[in-house]
């Protein structure tokens, strides 16, 4: 982990309130993007973060990850008598507006989640998931609507 890296993952540590982590990712420009009202977990600063692009309004659970880099170009580099050159994977992660990913979500760039979408705990989303969407399994699958859920959920 470089030295950056490290303090800025230590600094977000000390940032009790989830609001004021997505505040704190956005005004020091850690993420590609971070638009307004992003509640985020404690979590290590992912490597690579500014491949990830967070829309207004989304809410990430505990344990969700962010995987938006491969490394399996290391191996390949490493074997003897290899006279190819492999580059490393690197892929974009972006969240659209008012989305919600549930707790352990794996998100592997490159990826896109579109607008008011659901992602449920546990998935890993290995493609892009359309706006308008409920999503869960492993892989990712859409299993509902965002519209149904929110009207499922109103109150009286």
């Amino acid at each position: 982990m470089d030295i950056k890296r490290l303090f800025r993952t230590i600094r977000y540590a000390t940032i009790l309130k989830s609001s004021k982590r997505g505040d704190y990712v956005r005004e020091n420009k850690i993420f590609g993007k971070v638009g307004k009202q992003v509640r985020l977990p404690f979590m290590l600063i992912p490597l690579r973060a500014e491949n990830i692009f967070i829309g207004n309004n989304v809410e990430v659970a505990s344990g969700v990850r962010f995987v938006v880099h491969d490394a399996i170009h290391e191996v390949f580099n490493r074997i003897p008598g290899n006279k190819v050159k492999y580059e490393e994977h690197i892929g974009k992660i972006e969240i659209g507006d008012n989305v919600f990913i549930g707790a352990g979500v794996i998100l592997l760039g490159p990826v896109k989640i579109g607008d008011n979408c659901v992602i449920a705990a546990g998935a890993v989303v290995n493609k892009d998931v359309p706006s308008g969407s409920v999503a869960a399994g492993v892989p990712v699958k859409v299993i509902g609507k965002y519209s149904d859920l929110m009207e499922k959920r109103k109150k009286g």
